[in-house]
């Protein structure tokens, strides 16, 4: 799914932000990316999901060198990604149903499709009754729960979420990895990011831990209920 072969990044002459960082995603694994703020968790996650192109080593995802690609290629893998950003990126003057909907009428999907689909995926987070309700009417958990519906309309080979629990309380912090473990079930490998060592080890799923740039395989957390 997502290979990383001694992976560096810099920009300009600065020092590296990462380096040798290798790792490996099997399909429909789930993973934990922890480190404190500043450890480099973005980097690593837009160079996954092809946002910036390392400064050294090898990135490849679906078994494909990224750095062979041409732009065709390399936009039909970063369409194969679903990303729920931290700061979530609903527009603001789009409705709930809108907002979800984006994705598919950019990728020009029937409108009988959309209609079909987002009111049955929303009801599945919990939205049903937020379809007309804009972002900034919503509750943090209710916009983070946009936004990963977002991300997951079109059933996705990857997700990533950077963050996700960092601006919610546990209850809606632990609600949202139930949701990332169901995706999972139906074939999704999850990546989640997050600062939150101790949360991350309540669940089972393996966890890597990146401090200063440098990226170890961290011992799994507690069994799952």
């Amino acid at each position: 799914m997502v290979r990383l072969e001694n992976v560096g990044k810099h920009y300009g002459t600065d020092a590296e932000i990462l380096h040798d960082v290798s790792l490996k995603l099997d399909p429909g694994g789930f993973y934990f990316l922890t480190g404190v703020s500043g450890a480099g968790k973005t980097t690593l996650l837009k160079i996954i999901y092809l946002a910036e192109p390392p400064s050294r080593g090898v990135v490849s995802l679906f078994d494909t060198n990224v750095a062979k690609t041409d732009r065709v290629t390399h936009t039909a893998l970063r369409r194969r990604v679903g990303i729920v950003f931290q700061d979530f990126r609903l527009v603001e003057h789009l409705n709930v149903r809108d907002n979800v909907a984006l994705p598919l009428r950019i990728a020009g999907a029937p409108e009988r499709e959309i209609r079909e689909n987002v009111p049955e995926l929303l009801s599945w987070m919990g939205l049903d009754g937020k379809l007309d309700y804009h972002p900034a009417t919503l509750s943090g958990g209710e916009q983070q729960r946009v936004a990963i519906a977002r991300a997951i309309v079109r059933r996705p080979d990857l997700l990533i979420a950077d963050e996700p629990t960092g601006n919610v309380d546990d209850e809606i912090a632990m609600l949202l990895v139930r949701v990332f473990e169901r995706i999972n079930k139906l074939g999704t490998t999850v990546l989640v990011a997050t600062h939150d060592i101790g949360f991350a080890r309540q669940f089972s799923h393996r966890r890597f831990h990146l401090d200063k740039g440098a990226l170890s395989i961290a011992a799994e957390g507690a069994p799952a209920p």
